[in-house]
């Protein structure tokens, strides 16, 4: 008797996710824009995390201009959104992404500051693009469960990619521990 249950719920899952799928390739084009870039952003970041480790300067300084170029494609979902009455939280969610664009252009590309040295303007840095995250992750759920779980995932090898760049290289670990 259970397992005719639980294969029940096998076939219900089945075609639960059958039907996301078919969804999903029928997304509305803004809601694609949105999503593709939520993912293109968190690859970029992926990058700049790799590359920084690996001391390639020249290579974060590339990927940090596709996220600023990324702002295009954003702001025609934005303007998409305005135009349908999106939800007020949704928009807001679209203010902060465009902050942290706008903290990125501005610190890193025009004025050219260091702040990420400084305690107090780093951590605030590091809160707001966790908040870009949040925002990315939940509005691309209000779109489709398969988008939400695309922004996910990206986001979760994001921050493996994070560990890794913080990770100590095995040579200084060995230098220590001799």
């Amino acid at each position: 008797m259970y397992f005719l249950e639980g294969v029940s719920r096998l076939g219900m899952f089945a075609e639960s996710l059958e039907m996301s799928l078919f969804n999903w390739f029928h997304l509305d084009l803004f809601d694609l824009i949105f999503v593709v870039t939520a993912v293109v952003f968190n690859i970029q970041v992926m990058g700049i995390y790799i590359a920084g480790k690996q001391k390639r300067f020249d290579m974060v300084r590339k990927f940090g201009a596709v996220i600023i170029f990324l702002s295009f494609p954003l702001a025609l979902v934005f303007m998409n959104n305005l135009i349908v009455g999106q939800e007020r939280w949704i928009m807001v969610g679209f203010g902060f992404i465009f902050l942290y664009l706008f903290v990125e252009l501005l610190f890193d590309f025009i004025l050219k500051i260091e702040f990420r040295s400084k305690p107090i303007s780093h951590v605030s840095y590091i809160v707001l693009f966790y908040i870009v995250e949040f925002s990315f992750i939940s509005i691309a759920f209000t779109i489709d469960v398969i988008s939400g779980y695309l922004v996910s995932i990206s986001f979760w090898a994001l921050l493996l990619c994070l560990i890794y760049s913080l990770w100590p290289d095995s040579i200084s670990i060995l230098k220590h521990g001799e």
